[in-house]
């Protein structure tokens, strides 16, 4: 099932190259969540500023499965300051190596040897996260959170669409040059 999965993906990254996608990545989830704060007018990286409908499809999908197959049950977990600065420093890693993990593989696929620096640092962040735990690091258990908190994901995702197909003024859309140029 894993081969099949990752073979899947890798067609499905072939296809969004093939349908204008950047040609070194096909989807980058740091890349493209990147590229949709800048649509936002959170930074000013004229090259990096689109609202990425992978994403979008990506919340929009989850949900719809979890709901259909009964399975969503928002979670939640504990210390959300010290959450949001591991996920900072995730986010940050990422896009100083060029890429997610994803992204990482896919490059590696497409024989870009420069991934294997991303690799390494992503084996020596592993290596480093099972020596918190082996030493009784937690951030605690995770806890069933209320019905609205788990929808607010996939409404910011229907307003995110509503925003990419109305394109209003006030959205930046890289339009010239750049990955968020390719669509």
């Amino acid at each position: 099932l894993f081969i099949l999965t990752g073979g899947f993906i890798g067609l499905v990254a072939v296809l969004l190259v093939k349908l204008g996608n950047p040609p070194n990545m096909g989807f980058c989830i740091a890349c493209f969540y990147r590229d949709i704060v800048g649509a936002l007018g959170l930074h000013r990286a004229a090259l990096v500023q689109y609202i990425r409908p992978e994403i979008i499809g990506f919340i929009l999908g989850s949900f719809a499965i979890a709901t259909a197959k009964g399975e969503f049950r928002p979670r939640g977990g504990s210390a959300p300051i010290i959450r949001f600065i591991l996920g900072f420093l995730m986010m940050t890693g990422a896009l100083v190596f060029l890429g997610c993990p994803l992204r990482m593989l896919l490059r590696l696929g497409n024989g870009d040897l420069n991934a294997l620096t991303g690799l390494i640092g992503f084996v020596v962040g592993i290596w480093v996260g099972i020596q918190f735990l082996k030493n009784g690091y937690s951030l605690g258990k995770s806890t069933t959170q209320s019905l609205i908190s788990g929808y607010f994901m996939s409404v910011l995702a229907v307003i995110l669409l509503a925003l990419l197909i109305t394109a209003p003024a006030f959205i930046f859309f890289t339009e010239t040059k750049g990955p968020a140029a390719f669509r």
